[in-house]
Parts: C-alpha cells; structure tokens; sequence
C-alpha cells in the first residue's frame, strides 16, 4: 500500500512539474513589464530623478546652523607679564609683580538662519532643471516600456507562427501517411513498383525531420518569453493570436500624419527636455556670477571670562563674485553653445523621427499585401493539391505529382502563417514608432 501511495506521489509531483502555462499576449506584455529588467531600472532612475527634484526644493528654505565650542587648555591662552616695580622703585629692589593669565577654559555656541533673497536665479533655474531632469526620467521609463511591450510581442508572434507551421506539418504528415496506406495497398496488389511505396515513405521521414526541428523552435521560443516575462524555468505556452484563412481589414485607420503624431512621442519629448535643461544650465551659469542676498538672524552664547553672555542678532549677507567672472563669461558662453546645439539636434532628430514613421508605415503596409499575396498562393495550392488528389484516384498522375502538390500546399500555408506574423509586428512596430504601443488597445486580429 505504502509504495502504491509512493507511486501516486511521485506522479502527482511530475505531472505538476510538467504542467503549462499558458498566457495571452495581453498577459505577457503585462507581465513583461512589471518583471523587465530594464524597466526596472528605468523606474528606479525616475525615482531618482524625483528624490533630485525634492533636494532642489529644500533650497527655498532659510540654512539653519549650529555650532558649539567648549575648551580647557594646558595653560591660558593670553598672558601678560606685569613689570618689576624695582625698576620704577629702586627701593623695593627686585620685586617682579608675577604674570596675569586669561581664558584657560571655557565654551561658546551659536545658531543662525539664512533665509536666500537673491540667488541670481539659481535656486529658481535649479528647481526647474530638476523638474526637466524628472520629465525626461519618466519619457526614458516610458520608452522602456514600449521596447519591452514590443519585444514581448515578437516572442509571442514568433510562437503563434511556430505553432501555425507545425498544425500544417501535422495536417500534411496525415495526408501522407492515408498516401503510404493506399500505395502500400497498390503494392501488395501488384498495381504499382515499390520504389513508389519508398518515394512515399522519404517523405514521411522528411517531414517527421521538420516536427523535430518545429517542436525544439516552439520550446526555445517558449523559454525565451518565459525568461522575459518573468517566469523563467516555467513552462509556458500562448493563447489567442490564432492565424486564420480571414485576412485581417487593411490598417488604414492606424494611419497618423507623421508631423501631427511626432509630438505625441516620449523621443520628440526628450528632445525638447534636452534644450529646456541646456537653457536652464545657461540660466544658472549666468546666476553664479551675480551676486547673492540673504536674510538672518541668529542666538549667540558664551562663557570665556567666567562670564555669561548671551544675545540675539539679525543679519544681511551679500556676496558679490568680482573674480569669478573672469572664467564666469566662457563658462556661459560655453552653455549656450550647448543650447543651440540641443536645438539643432532636436531638428535634426524630428526629421529623423518623421521619417522613421512613414518608414513604418510602408513596411506595414508592405506586410499586408505580402499576406494577401500569400494568402492567394494558398488558395491556389489548395486547387492544385484537390486536383492532384483527384488525378491519382484515377490513374492520371502519379505518387511524385501528389507528394509535391502536398508540398507546395505546406509551403504556402508555412509563407502565409510567417507573412501573418510579420504583419502583426510590424503593426506594434508601427505603433511604437508613433508613441501609441502602451495605449492602442490590443485587437489582433482574432478573427
């Protein structure tokens, strides 16, 4: 009983081993975000950029400092020896009135608060460059997110076209192994040379190959996403994303002028993060050489002559860098440069960024009349292979012509299910090149 009970256990626990997953693409982008590496790191660098801009607003406030100092020296710290009033006196001779000691110990301490009036606007500038730096954090998290959300959905197209390609293959190695049946049947009887038989079972070892080398591609593809997602050592597989014999409708109403959806971006965005800091910094090196204003006021305390003192004061501080402008103007004019470059390249890189819309969009558009082209091919090869069929069944062909109708009708469907594919991503493709990946609500084409 006991090792009945072993077995049972044991089966309970691989078959839990080797249970799947599966998810869909939905699923898997969700997941790829929240357990991605690099958005991660992404979200970390943004909280960084807020802690940045929290420190920046501190600098509105007054500077309080204290100070204490208590101290006992070895012997005073002024001395002053009194004359000999022999010298004055001659009748008292020699007669040294010895030497006076003062401050031997004592302690003082202090606190003051500075409240900036006028800091040439660099606490202004700084706390506007902080809030650019936390801007540009938040469009890098977003552009992380957007190449994570669209790696995800090249593992999930990769396996929905593996798995396409491998329901075909069996779909195929059925026809061929009723075709060996039927020729073996034509064998024993006498109608037909066994060479036909062998030509038929070539290509059921042929096909038996390509399972193989389909099922290893869909594990590999399966693992990858696993890791990506989060969940490696998991086995995992996909759900949804079917592709059917239904063309999917032309994606004209994903079309967005390119200079209208530029804007829209997290690239273009950064962009104009760069020349609002460059134009910031310029602001702040011109603020460093101007002078500085504050306000205080202040406690004093201290007992030096075993006398307690202690007062209040209000102060006003200036400060006024005479030298640092001899460095201060190339400074300055070093960090406009730096602005006009940022605008330049800003330009320069929106071009770029239009440009790679519209390449988008024609190599969607491409993917689409490539899948109806194939999706014809297999109307065609669907003909052949039912003509073909019927050609045998009467003696008209032989088993040569049927095994490569039956070819050219898995190649067809393998072009279509990859042209599918393709099509899909370079939909998500063309939806991250216009900044609408994270947003565009999933519709793939379940038809």
């Amino acid at each position: 009983m006991k090792r009945f009970l072993s077995i049972i256990f044991c089966v309970s626990v691989i078959g839990a081993m080797a249970q799947t997953t599966t998810y869909t693409l939905e699923e898997c982008r969700q997941m790829a975000v929240a357990n991605n590496a690099k958005v991660k790191i992404a979200e970390g660098k943004a909280e960084q950029a807020r802690e940045v801009s929290r420190d920046a607003f501190t600098k509105y406030f007054p500077t309080i400092d204290g100070n204490w100092l208590g101290f006992r020296s070895t012997q005073h710290i002024l001395e002053y020896t009194l004359p000999n009033l022999g010298d004055y006196i001659p009748e008292l001779g020699n007669f040294p009135l010895g030497t006076i000691g003062i401050i031997k110990k004592g302690w003082s301490g202090s606190i003051t608060a500075i409240q900036p009036v006028f800091a040439g606007g660099q606490i202004v500038n700084g706390n506007r460059l902080a809030h650019v730096g936390e801007e540009a954090a938040d469009l890098e998290k977003q552009n992380a997110v957007d190449d994570v959300l669209l790696t995800a959905e090249k593992y999930y197209w990769q396996i929905v076209t593996l798995k396409s390609k491998k329901q075909t293959l069996t779909s195929v190695m059925a026809m061929v192994d009723t075709l060996e049946y039927q020729v073996n049947v034509a064998v024993e009887a006498g109608v037909v040379l066994p060479n036909e038989l062998l030509k038929v079972q070539l290509r059921r070892n042929e096909l038996r190959t390509l399972m193989v080398d389909l099922d290893n591609g869909i594990t590999l593809a399966c693992n990858l996403l696993a890791q990506f997602i989060g969940h490696d050592g998991e086995n995992i597989d996909v759900a949804g994303g079917e592709i059917t014999q239904e063309l999917p409708p032309y994606p004209q109403d994903l079309f967005i002028d390119p200079s209208a959806a530029v804007t829209g971006t997290a690239d273009y965005q950064l962009l104009g993060a760069e020349v609002k800091a460059a134009n910031l910094r310029t602001k702040m090196a011109v603020g460093e050489n101007l002078p500085t204003v504050g306000v205080g006021a202040g406690w004093f305390y201290d007992d030096l002559f075993s006398q307690r003192h202690n007062f209040g004061a209000i102060m006003l501080t200036v400060n006024v860098p005479i030298s640092a402008w001899w460095g201060g103007s190339h400074k300055i004019k070093q960090n406009r440069i730096a602005e006009a470059n940022a605008r330049t390249q800003q330009e320069d890189l929106t071009q770029m960024l239009e440009i790679n819309m519209q390449n988008t969009w024609d190599d969607l558009t491409s993917a689409y009349r490539k899948m109806e082209i194939q999706h014809e091919s297999i109307n065609q090869s669907t003909e052949n292979l039912r003509l073909n069929e019927n050609y045998y069944r009467v003696g008209v062909s032989n088993v040569t012509d049927l095994l490569d109708a039956q070819t050219l009708y898995r190649q067809s469907q393998d072009q279509y299910s990859e042209a599918f594919g393709a099509y899909c991503l370079a939909r998500a493709t063309y939806l991250r090149a216009t900044g609408r990946l994270s947003t565009q609500i999933s519709n793939h084409t379940n038809h």
